[in-house]
């Protein structure tokens, strides 16, 4: 029986064995092995078979700290849990010891977690009870340094993966490699055997696996069962482990920036967490998230540097590419890289044919004509072309995986289809390329419209007008150009009087030379003051004034005109005479006012004229007018007045005009004093 000495001697011996072990734990040291070491030295001086010293949090009762000695972590925890309610050494209830003793570890009334000791050899002795009281306040103490010391580490700890984090973002802003390295810093903070970085997609707002590491290799019900359960979570908090795999350990945390759920993270080991991992979980999503986000928006910017890259592309082409053809080849090009197709083609309607659709243009052409390729073109460009908007599938089957249609619009009037197939990417065509290609194909309508649009222009007007007034419309890329329109305008009309008899007198080769030499030499002049052939009828010219180019003297220029035309026309009788030859003489007409001007007739035989009351009047005036003559209305004198010396003439009743027009007859232009020339 040990004496009081003996005793006194055994506790002071306790008291500075744990003194020095306390002693151990400096700033950087690892309190765990500190308590694990505390735990040894009560297991030996007890004679114990296990001694357990269990932790909870400041601000919880969350574990924070298990340290065994000959004890599994769930029966420490569970015993110590019981011993916290025990203010003073006492035995505790359980069946696998003969005899188990606990007490908490208390500190100013704050409960700091607990002791148990078990033994089966004999009962605790009251010596032992007092001996385990007195220890119990070199541990309190042991656990207000070791707090210290964890708050220094998490600290560190946090510091240094934040930092780890921080330079991730500075190297990339690709979210593919900021996820790779998300797991690589998670894996070495936690040391865990599994990592899962789950985001939301962009195009259905599901959460997906981006990033995983599984050493425990599980199987696709477990995967699915952890993706559901982090999915619902709003802090780093423990996840249930799927069913049947009861040592994994689960600690998920969510990615949410300004109220939006992003995704989440979940990480897995064998060990329980401990608060400190919940803490420097919820640091590093503070990172993590708003690295994700900055990823995003440079993402989104990436996308529409490239979609204004692409449409600045198309624009120079637009501008070089002068062949029809090969501009829409190198406009399909384009497209098709911007979103990334294996095969692309353009359709586009047949001149006159709006119901029919014609394949224009193809980046591989021998296969995009092939049987099972074709049926799927003409359905979804018809189907783009119903529904007048974009349209796709992604299906992972058969030779056609994937494929993205586009109507080409504009002015409400569809034009075509741009389409793809097959994109590179393994999910098809996403939100993005759909985007970006809507964004672009806006472009490119405007671009093939106008082209088209200037060749309508070209074909109409490549003999109506002067070819420098013809370029000067073509770069002004006026959609609106050839449609009807009201103008205001003078037409201009000149035929030669007695053609009829005239055209019977002589060979019809003569004829045709002596027409061809008149009615070219007369177009000359209606270009050379910027008129538009409207057209010839027999030996009749007819010019217009003030459209398609717009001009604010188009009676005057048609009057210059006729005075020219007139003055030609005399010198080509002198010479003709001179040969032997004979040339009628002409009579001309010009009436000025409002018109109706554009393009008239069936798109396979179409013209640029204008219609209205003061074109048939011109037309009458022309009629009346003597060889020699130029005979105007009565708005194109007004219009003149000061600007020409003309006489009035009796007002004419003309066929088709139901009051008499007031007729003028020029007889020339005015000079800078007013005066006759």
């Amino acid at each position: 029986m040990p004496t009081d000495q003996q005793d006194s001697a055994r506790a002071l011996q306790l008291v500075l064995a744990l003194d020095r072990a306390r002693d151990t734990l400096h700033d950087d040291g690892d309190p765990n092995a500190m308590f694990l070491k505390l735990a040894e030295l009560l297991k030996q001086d007890f004679e114990a078979e296990g001694c357990a010293i269990v932790l909870v949090a400041e601000t919880s009762d969350d574990i924070e700290c298990v340290a065994s000695a000959g004890l599994p972590d769930a029966v420490c925890t569970q015993l110590c849990r019981q011993a916290m309610d025990l203010p003073t050494p006492a035995p505790l209830p359980d069946s696998r010891w003969a005899y188990t003793l606990g007490v908490q570890i208390i500190l100013d009334d704050f409960p700091l977690g607990g002791i148990v000791l078990v033994r089966d050899s004999q009962p605790f002795s009251e010596q032992e009870i007092a001996r385990l009281s007195l220890a119990e306040t070199q541990i309190d103490s042991a656990v207000i340094q070791a707090r210290t010391v964890w708050k220094l580490n998490q600290r560190n700890r946090e510091l240094e993966a934040i930092f780890e984090i921080d330079r991730l973002r500075d190297r990339t802003a690709n979210e593919s490699e900021l996820i790779s390295g998300f797991t690589t810093i998670l894996l070495h903070q936690y040391r865990a055997e599994l990592c899962l970085l789950l985001l939301t997609h962009v195009d259905s707002g599901e959460m997906i696996v981006r990033g995983v590491v599984d050493r425990f290799d599980l199987n696709s019900p477990a995967l699915e069962h952890i993706r559901r359960h982090a999915t619902d979570i709003r802090i780093p908090q423990v996840i249930p482990a799927p069913d049947g795999i009861g040592d994994l350990n689960l600690l998920a945390a969510p990615f949410i920036v300004a109220g939006a759920r992003l995704g989440a993270v979940v990480v897995g080991r064998e060990l329980p967490f401990s608060i400190g991992d919940h803490r420097l979980l919820h640091a590093l999503m503070s990172q993590m998230d708003s690295a994700i986000v900055f990823s995003r928006i440079y993402h989104q910017l990436s996308l529409r540097k490239r979609e204004l890259e692409t449409i600045y592309r198309i624009d120079r082409i637009r501008d070089r590419e002068k062949d029809f053809d090969a501009l829409l080849q190198s406009v399909l090009n384009e497209l098709c890289e911007a979103i990334s197709s294996e095969i692309g083609f353009i359709m586009l309607y047949k001149a006159g044919e709006k119901g029919e659709l014609e394949l224009r243009s193809a980046t591989v052409e021998g296969q995009i004509t092939a049987p099972g390729y074709q049926e799927i073109i003409h359905r979804i460009a018809r189907q783009a072309v119903d529904q007048a908007e974009l349209v796709f599938t992604n299906q992972p089957d058969g030779p056609v995986r994937s494929a993205i249609a586009v109507p080409l619009i504009l002015n409400e009037n569809i034009i075509g289809v741009f389409g793809a197939l097959n994109s590179t990417r393994a999910r098809g065509f996403d939100a993005e390329d759909r985007r970006i290609l809507v964004a672009i194909t806006s472009q490119v309508d405007t671009a093939i419209f106008e082209r088209l649009e200037q060749r309508r222009m070209r074909t109409l007007l490549s003999r109506s007008v002067d070819p420098k007034v013809l370029e000067h419309l073509l770069r002004r890329a006026d959609t609106n150009l050839l449609d009807g329109e009201r103008v205001v305008l003078s037409v201009l009309f000149a035929d030669l009087r007695g053609s009829t008899e005239w055209a019977e007198r002589v060979e019809p080769e003569e004829l045709v030379k002596t027409l061809n030499l008149f009615l070219g030499r007369m177009t000359d002049v209606i270009f050379k003051y910027g008129g538009t052939l409207d057209k010839f009828v027999g030996d009749e010219v007819i010019g217009l004034f003030g459209t398609p180019v717009k001009m604010e003297d188009h009676a005057f220029r048609a009057v210059q005109a006729g005075i020219e035309m007139q003055n030609i026309h005399q010198e080509l009788q002198r010479v003709m005479a001179a040969q032997g030859r004979e040339l009628p003489f002409m009579g001309v007409g010009i009436s000025s006012g409002e018109a109706i001007a554009g393009e008239f007739g069936h798109p396979v035989r179409s013209e640029f004229t204008a219609l209205g009351r003061i074109v048939n009047l011109g037309a009458r005036l022309c009629g009346v007018a003597e060889g020699g003559e130029i005979l105007i209305s009565q708005n194109t004198y007004q219009t003149l007045d000061n600007l020409i010396v003309a006489e009035e003439l009796e007002d004419v009743s003309l066929k088709g005009i139901q009051q008499p027009a007031r007729v003028f007859r020029v007889v020339g232009l005015k000079n800078a004093q007013g005066l006759p020339q």
